[in-house]
């Protein structure tokens, strides 16, 4: 019933006086994950494609660095702009949703890890994730700290959900720990987790990155081994900061300005470190759209949903508009 409605809404025009209503807000859209066909919590290339077409006939589709730029100056928005973003650096953005930018002859950028890319370490939170595809229990009893956490394991979708509620509860621990404990959750189911991601969990190459920084696909900064930079010392944190920034700029051959929170996670410290390495914007994953005078380097964004009756309500700002009612209400 809740599916027909929204299904209903979206084909009458009833998003459309919320995106009329935020026409003067930037927004920012953020993907992590694409496949060739449907598969759960990744954005399949048909839909990426039904996405960026719906974009195209309701909103300005603009580059993150000329958004940022005028975010900087303060010159007036675009009407009904939008700024596509991608997370992480996954082989899949360059064999999925690259040809299909191309294709539609829109810009994107995307936040890469460099040393995910070099293949000198995993996106962390990947590992879990590994770990919890592998065992053919359907249940399983898993202990952080003083907590046991009690896994369902009989299928795609609570596999990727246990390694989620596991991942929840590394975010709160220092690196060192972070990584101690994931090896030790793999070493007590049996399990050895290989050096470099496996095909699932590949990065794009260099090569690639380059092809698409000259084409419309800009290239930036999300640290050099993608840690909780809350939970970091201020050494690391300068480190994963101007390295990842140098490395980049020497690879691509330009000067990278935009950087990306690993996990959304920042505060005071983590921010005005990021403006004083020489970044000139960060992108968070606070929920929202983006107005002139907002902080440059805590811009929100808005996750893409995974069809498009919900993205279509996501984007127009609908569902902040209800969420923000709900809160008033309770």
């Amino acid at each position: 019933m809740k599916k027909t409605l929204l299904k209903f809404m979206a084909g009458s025009g009833f998003f459309a006086p919320f995106r009329f209503a935020n026409r003067h807000k930037a927004l920012i859209l953020t993907y992590h994950r694409f496949s060739e066909n449907e598969k759960t919590y990744f954005t399949s290339r048909q839909l990426f494609r039904e996405q960026i077409r719906y974009l195209k006939k309701h909103y300005n589709i603009v580059s993150l660095t000329s958004l940022a730029n005028q975010l900087k100056t303060g010159s007036q928005l675009p009407q009904g702009c939008v700024a596509i973003t991608i997370d992480d650096g996954y082989a899949d953005s360059y064999e999925i949703a690259f040809p299909v930018l191309k294709e539609q002859g829109v810009p994107a950028t995307i936040f890469v890890v460099t040393d995910f890319l070099d293949k000198k370490s995993w996106i962390w939170t990947d590992k879990m994730r590994f770990v919890m595809s592998r065992p053919r229990e359907e249940e399983l009893r898993v202990k952080i700290k003083d907590e046991v956490l009690e896994l369902k394991l009989n299928g795609e979708n609570s596999r990727y959900t246990s390694a989620t509620r596991i991942n929840n509860r590394l975010k709160k621990m220092s690196d060192d720990e972070k990584e101690k404990n994931i090896e030790r959750i793999a070493r007590e189911l049996n399990l050895e987790i290989p050096a470099t991601p496996p095909d699932e969990f590949a990065p794009l190459n260099w090569e690639q990155a380059r092809e698409m920084d000259k084409n419309n696909f800009s290239v930036e900064s999300h640290t050099v081994s993608h840690p909780i930079l809350t939970n970091v010392t201020d050494e690391r944190l300068k480190y994963e900061l101007k390295e990842s920034r140098d490395y980049l700029s020497d690879k691509l051959g330009r000067e990278v300005k935009i950087f990306c929170y690993p996990n959304g996670n920042f505060n005071e410290r983590v921010l005005q470190t990021v403006e004083r390495t020489g970044y000139e914007s960060a992108v968070t994953t606070v929920q929202g759209f983006n107005e002139n005078g907002v902080n440059r380097f805590a811009l929100k964004r808005l996750d893409a949903e995974f069809d498009m009756i919900h993205f279509a309500q996501s984007t127009s700002g609908f569902e902040l508009w209800r969420n923000k009612l709900r809160a008033r209400v309770n």
